[in-house]
């Protein structure tokens, strides 16, 4: 019976510091992302390309942390 004697003054000296200490609140400051981004209109493109091809493409994205879609457009523009 002592710990739990000794466990609820605990927990009463724990409730009275709740009652009478002001609550402490962190401060945060929030400031909004302001980023422009370019819309473009797009067009979807349907082409079937070699197998081989397709590996290499995955594995030259994943070197380069690009998207098959990022790596085509760049090869699209500098084509034409």
């Amino acid at each position: 019976m002592a710990k739990s004697t000794e466990y609820a003054g605990k927990l009463q000296g724990f409730a009275d510091r709740v009652k009478t200490e002001p609550v402490q609140l962190p401060i945060q400051k929030v400031t909004p992302i302001q980023v422009t981004v370019e819309t473009k209109e797009e067009q979807q493109l349907n082409v079937w390309i070699p197998k081989d091809l397709m590996k290499r493409l995955k594995v030259k994205g994943a070197e380069n942390d690009q998207s098959l879609k990022e790596m085509v457009i760049e090869a699209l523009t500098r084509f034409v």
